[in-house]
């Protein structure tokens, strides 16, 4: 996965022919820089720089938190009718099921 996210940073449009030319050695050199400077993955680094604002102004935010900032997460599947309550908050969607 590294190396499909390292290509998206790059604008690297076929990380397959791509994959064939890079070594193990610039591989690593990629890897060591991520860890000292990350990129990517936006969602989690925003999570992370709210939750230390928060606990830097006395919040003690629970161990789950930062998973909760993600688009991905869910504590459990929407049902039908949840999901259709939602997207009736977008007028759009409502006017056009209001009609049909």
């Amino acid at each position: 996965m590294f190396v499909y996210r390292l290509a998206l940073e790059l604008g690297i449009p076929n990380p397959e022919e791509w994959k064939k030319r890079l070594t193990l050695r610039q591989l690593r050199k990629w890897m060591a820089y991520w860890r000292v400077e990350p990129f990517g993955d936006a969602w989690r680094m925003a999570a992370r720089t709210s939750l230390t604002t928060a606990a830097g102004m006395g919040a003690k935010p629970d161990p789950e938190a930062e998973e909760r900032f993600l688009p991905s997460y869910r504590d459990r599947p929407q049902t039908e009718e949840e999901l259709k309550r939602e997207l009736m908050k977008i007028p759009a969607f409502r006017e056009q099921m209001q009609k049909g």
